[in-house]
């Protein structure tokens, strides 16, 4: 019996985020862009005050396992953009519509400066 269904969804979705220096590599399906964000320290966080580190490129074909690649910024200490306590990526669809969330499994100013740039 022949089947009517069409061909299988194509649903984005990010699945894992790493640090694999001097990268970030970030893992997923179907993205159209991937965008790589810095939760600040201090207090009063809200999402508006995270810092847009930039844009991870793919490194391979579009398709149901993408690997996305940013570098990671040179850890000069006046620039304050790696002060964070965690780091984030966002995953696109086609449409601009976040389709989800990962962050690094670091927590803190002290395990994400050591993930990202080691010890000083």
């Amino acid at each position: 019996m022949a089947s009517i269904a069409g061909p299988p969804a194509r649903h984005p979705h990010l699945r894992t985020t790493k640090v694999e220096r001097p990268n970030i590599v970030i893992r997923g399906a179907n993205l159209y862009t991937v965008e790589v964000w810095a939760i600040p320290t201090g207090t009063e966080i809200t999402p508006d005050t995270y810092v847009l580190l930039g844009n991870a490129k793919r490194s391979n074909a579009a398709g149901p396992n993408e690997t996305w690649v940013f570098r990671i910024p040179p850890c000069n200490p006046m620039d304050t953009r790696l002060l964070a306590t965690e780091i984030l990526a966002k995953g696109f669809d086609a449409k601009g519509t976040v389709i989800g969330t990962k962050s690094l499994l670091y927590r803190g100013a002290s395990a994400v400066h050591e993930a990202l740039c080691g010890t000083p």
